[in-house]
């Protein structure tokens, strides 16, 4: 769903419903406010088994502002890829979600 303007509707309208779906900001939109919408209303158009993936400029200061709305995944990349200390920048974001990391396979994928 990247720059989808209503992904509930896109959901209903579709026969066979989906497992995950990814609420994804462009990259040329990454000055912009994340709006994922209503994450709860999005699962409850699939049946309410929906997992709800955030992704595109996600940054240490919106994680929680992304699980508050209901996300089930929060898709870093480049805060991460790109920072001089991988480590820290990891762990600054766990720090934010308030449990032990459950995610052991990392893979980068900005090459």
């Amino acid at each position: 769903m990247l720059n989808v303007n209503d992904p509930v509707k896109v959901i209903k309208g579709l026969k066979v419903k989906p497992d995950i779906v990814e609420l994804h900001r462009a990259i040329d939109a990454d000055d912009t406010a994340h709006a994922w919408g209503d994450i709860p209303a999005l699962k409850k158009a699939a049946g309410g088994k929906l997992i709800v993936a955030t992704a595109g400029g996600i940054r240490v200061d919106v994680v929680r502002d992304a699980v508050r709305a209901g996300a089930d995944i929060i898709v870093v990349g480049r805060a991460i890829t790109a920072s001089k200390d991988v480590h820290t920048a990891a762990d600054l974001f766990l720090e934010q979600l308030n449990r032990e990391e459950i995610d052991q396979f990392r893979i980068m994928t900005d090459f």
